[in-house]
């Protein structure tokens, strides 16, 4: 699942092609993502993030929220005019003609979801998984921001809501509803990084671990910001390149390896239904 770093590299991207652009058309290719009216013949003003949400901002008041949920992922065609179409005719799981091109066109895949086009290129919504959700509505319904770690996180704000919870700390930094954007990727990773154990109660931590926590939240995710995201499966940025964090990666999907700190073995468990690793002597 994409998370605050990969979102953010999109984000990042999308505002060097975008703004000032005008939308020429959209090619709803999959029903369920409902009707997208009212946008054709506007320009973008502005390309945001909003946790895990893009908001590309339009003109007229209007923002268009996506967020990619389990296996979204977007891609930029610079330039022509193609013809979405045709992707239903391709081989399932596979690109079109088996070399990924409608004749002498751009590539294409069977999961593209949505295309809107530009008079620069068209951006295409890729979506195996088929959850991702794009919406429009007014700019005064968007709803607020809650905490953005990458805008750097109040070690004191995040004691203060932690206080009265019970919640395992690693299940609290994943919590979309108290801080926006960490996953489960980067929520393992900090707390290594902090030397904290994920199955903690969030109300047991003491001041000076959450600043610690707040220092690598920051500091981790900058890095796979910098890095373009993380590809241990199918990520790829906006113009279908894997970012490289995954070089960088101290507990995530290592289990049995050896912790890179102390020289002890990575573990995994579960926590609420998704692995959690972490070094058992790095993090007490």
């Amino acid at each position: 699942m994409p998370e605050l770093p990969e979102v953010e590299t999109l984000c990042r991207q999308l505002k060097s092609v975008l703004p000032g652009e005008e939308i020429l058309r959209i090619e709803i290719l999959d029903a369920r993502l409902g009707k997208i009216e009212g946008l054709v013949g506007r320009r973008v003003e502005a390309v945001k993030r909003r946790g895990k949400f893009l908001q590309i901002c339009i003109s007229g008041g209007l923002t268009a929220e996506l967020h990619l949920r389990m296996s979204g992922r977007l891609f930029w065609q610079k330039g022509g005019v193609p013809l979405l179409s045709r992707v239903r005719s391709s081989k399932k799981g596979e690109p079109l003609n088996g070399s990924g091109r409608i004749g002498s066109g751009p590539p294409f895949f069977a999961y593209s979801r949505l295309g809107i086009v530009f008079p620069a290129g068209t951006l295409i919504l890729i979506d195996p998984r088929r959850f991702a959700t794009f919406t429009v509505q007014p700019v005064e319904s968007t709803p607020a921001l809650v905490e953005d770690p990458l805008g750097g996180l109040s070690a004191r704000r995040l004691r203060e809501i932690a206080r009265t919870r019970r919640l395992p700390v690693k299940s609290f930094l994943m919590d979309q509803r108290l801080i926006a954007g960490i996953g489960n990727i980067y929520a393992c990773e900090i707390l290594f990084a902090a030397g904290i154990d994920p199955r903690r109660p969030s109300s047991g931590l003491s001041p000076a671990e959450w600043r610690k926590v707040a220092k690598m939240s920051v500091a981790i995710l900058e890095r796979a910001v910098a890095c373009r995201g993380t590809t241990v499966s199918d990520w790829r940025d906006l113009f279908g390149c894997g970012g490289t964090n995954q070089d960088h990666l101290a507990v995530y999907a290592r289990h049995g390896e050896i912790c890179r700190r102390c020289g002890g073995r990575i573990e995994r468990i579960t926590q609420g239904g998704r692995g959690t690793w972490f070094c058992p002597s790095c993090q007490p």
